[in-house]
């Protein structure tokens, strides 16, 4: 008998601490992926704005090409459906933790 509420007092413990550790872990997945999430809005932000820039010098310079303006346009996209894909990996990474 004294075995037997020596193993439930003992697996009782294990399990608290399994949960601790979980949640724990859960809690800096949560810190890093909001981290990550905060890095990858700072740097597009930054890239969207360097762009943008370097678009209106561009575009002030008399005689803009049609190629110039096809890279521009196509710099833009590239930048947006890069952002959007970074969004929904790290929104994605969100749901499975919660």
């Amino acid at each position: 008998m004294d075995n037997l509420i020596i193993l439930i007092i003992g697996l009782t413990i294990v399990i608290i601490y399994t949960i601790y550790r979980v949640s724990f872990w859960r809690k800096r997945i949560r810190i890093e992926t909001k981290e990550a999430q905060d890095a990858v809005s700072s740097s597009f932000k930054e890239l969207r704005e360097k762009i943008e820039k370097n678009v209106e010098m561009l575009d002030n310079k008399p005689g803009l090409s049609k190629e110039e303006k096809e890279i521009r346009d196509r710099l833009q996209e590239a930048l947006d459906k890069s952002e959007n894909i970074i969004r929904k990996e790290i929104d994605d990474i969100e749901k499975e933790i919660d």
